[in-house]
């Protein structure tokens, strides 16, 4: 019974460590096919089931099997996957990555926060009291549904954005579309928004907009001009929607580029880019435009997490991000808590030189 069940284990574990890392690697071999690039939200997953799978297979060898070439070639192929995955995402994680390091004589720091509230009420007390812990500089906010968060605070008898109260900065802007809006500390200098149209699937309710919006604000630091873009590209659920977004990140390496060429301030480009770091698409943005980011504790985290925040680091994705121009320190990242999304905070802290600043 036991050497059965011994046997079921290593073959159960050395077949499941092969499908797994082969779903994981086709993320690195077919980057432009939908399925094979949604695989790299994943990774993290893949690697520790694959991992485990190798170590079930190692107890296979405990036992004696009628086909025992064939279990060793299977539960080395499967190592050999599984370390081929782990190298590829190691070597992706490093990619435009820049070290965070203490802030540098003569720059200012900078606390940016990107929010996906996932249509959480902006007066909600949990989102107010963790801002008001952070007293960012820059809150980015997505998925806000603008127009719904007006009738809400007009309902309840409150000003309407709350800007310079409960921890938002005083400065608001809103995108053309409602789904992103930016608080500032600082003042607003320039705005663009720039509509990227996309195919509305059949069947789609009222809720979805295929359609999203590229905000772009140039703020005046007290330390020169910053160029802020806030992100939000269409969820690749779908065939369809990942199409949208490739076409959003498109229009995103042109604003990018645009912005660096003007060479009018450094650039931030931050917010759920629906997008894991491992995507082959995410990257190439980050190296078209010259665009460096990092991660907390040097490891893409769990920023949108399913069905419940306390599996949030088993069921979960990576898909918040920032990016910044090499005029930009980074000097810290991390993950907030829960504040009653189905994202968790991103929180930057950056430098900026002063002008003629050592």
């Amino acid at each position: 019974m036991i050497r059965t069940l011994l046997s079921l284990i290593g073959w159960c574990g050395c077949l499941g460590a092969l499908a797994v890392s082969a779903l994981g690697l086709s993320n690195f071999a077919a980057p432009d096919f939908w399925l094979a690039d949604n695989m790299s939200f994943f990774l993290r997953q893949f690697l520790a089931a694959g991992l485990l799978g190798c170590l079930g297979g190692a107890l296979g060898f405990f036992v004696r099997h009628r086909f025992a070439l064939l279990y060793k070639t299977v539960w080395f192929l499967a190592v050999l996957a599984l370390i081929g995955l782990a190298g590829l995402a190691g070597a992706r994680t490093l990619a435009n990555t820049v070290e965070p390091a203490p802030l540098q004589a003569g720059s200012v720091p900078l606390k940016v926060v990107s929010i996906n509230l996932e249509h959480l009420f902006l007066g909600d007390r949990a989102l107010q009291a963790f801002l008001e812990k952070e007293m960012a500089d820059i809150v980015v906010l997505q998925e806000t549904l603008w127009g719904l968060q007006e009738q809400r605070w007009q309902r309840l008898g409150l000003s309407v954005g709350s800007a310079g109260e409960h921890g938002f900065p005083p400065y608001l802007k809103v995108g053309e579309l409602g789904g992103l809006a930016i608080y500032s500390r600082f003042p607003v200098l320039d705005e663009t928004t720039t509509v990227i149209q996309g195919e509305l699937p059949p069947g789609a309710n009222v809720y979805y907009n295929a359609d999203r919006e590229l905000f772009s604000l140039k703020l005046e630091t007290g330390a020169g001009p910053l160029n802020l873009v806030a992100i939000h590209p269409d969820s690749p659920r779908t065939e369809s929607r990942w199409l949208n977004k490739r076409h959003y990140f498109e229009e995103a390496d042109k604003l990018i580029s645009g912005l660096k060429a003007a060479n009018d301030g450094p650039v931030l480009a931050i917010g759920d880019w629906n997008s894991s770091p491992w995507s082959a698409r995410f990257q190439q943005t980050l190296t078209t435009t010259g665009l460096k980011t990092a991660y907390p504790d040097r490891w893409p985290q769990t920023t949108r997490f399913f069905f419940d925040y306390r599996l949030h680091w088993l069921l979960g994705a990576p898909v918040d991000q920032f990016a910044v121009s090499d005029d930009m320190q980074v000097l810290s990242v991390s993950i907030g808590p829960d504040i009653g999304s189905d994202h968790l905070p991103l929180i930057v802290e950056l430098g900026l030189a002063k002008p003629g600043g050592n």
